[in-house]
């Protein structure tokens, strides 16, 4: 076995303990961690001779990323979709925040890299599982391609940028993001299978990656509706909530 296959492999099962460890625990900077190391595990095993193929490793790390979050949302019964947070001081990262309610409320100001399970809140409503800066290695993919931060840009460039970056990487055929008064059109056609059921609360790794970039071009808080799987890839209902500044 070549040593950037063993070395990917062995960074996507380390980073699904670490990131396992990390939710026993209640320690966000390892399923940071843990979700990153698989992220890089995937992408390192793109980088490989021909006798390896693209999709088979994004199926790899996919699974396992799926798997643990789901695992997370379904032991602790959060009834609310993912919300992707663009970066501001608390989150120099961004994030993403599963609310323990359908009808939920925000306190970004008593969220921080190092929670988990956000409970000491004046309103049950706005509680929930914040499972850190999902999607962030890619995200980084992008703005290496771009030569800048994604701050700002809209959803215009964030839908080019990250095409072309997974289209180059094999992690997908095509993004394509429409953008209307108040909602966003996402659609994805990854590389990977995608269990559309638990998209709503853990969108798959190339999808979180789209959305928290989305969230980081357009500085806006958005929150997934709804996510269909149609014969032209996952097509995401996306709702804007505003700046960081509407919820602190």
């Amino acid at each position: 076995m070549k040593l950037e296959v063993a070395s990917g492999i062995s960074l996507i099962a380390g980073g699904g303990l670490l990131a396992l460890h990390g939710f026993i625990r209640g320690a966000v900077e390892h399923i940071n961690l843990g979700i990153a190391g698989m992220f890089l595990g995937a992408i390192l095993l793109t980088f490989k001779g021909k006798e390896y193929i693209k999709k088979e490793s994004v199926e790899l790390v996919g699974g396992s990323y799926e798997s643990i979050l789901e695992r997370m949302v379904r032991n602790l019964a959060l009834d609310g979709n993912a919300i992707f947070i663009p970066p501001y001081d608390n989150l120099p990262k961004g994030g993403l925040f599963v609310p323990l309610h359908e009808d939920f409320d925000l306190d970004l100001a008593r969220l921080d890299e190092n929670k988990v399970f956000l409970t000491d809140v004046p309103r049950e409503k706005a509680m929930g599982l914040f499972l850190g800066p999902v999607g962030t290695p890619l995200v980084e993919k992008f703005e290496e391609h771009l030569e800048g931060p994604l701050n700002g840009i809209g959803s215009e460039a964030v839908e080019s940028v990250a095409s072309s970056v997974l289209k180059t990487l094999g992690l997908a055929e095509k993004v394509y993001i429409e953008e209307e008064d108040d909602t966003f059109r996402v659609i994805v056609d990854p590389s990977i299978e995608c269990n559309v059921e638990d998209c709503e609360k853990t969108p798959c790794p190339i999808c979180a990656s789209v959305l928290l970039a989305l969230a980081k071009g357009t500085n806006e808080l958005l929150l997934i509706e709804s996510v269909y799987e149609k014969e032209y890839g996952i097509e995401m209902r996306i709702k804007k909530l505003g700046g960081v500044e509407e919820w602190m």
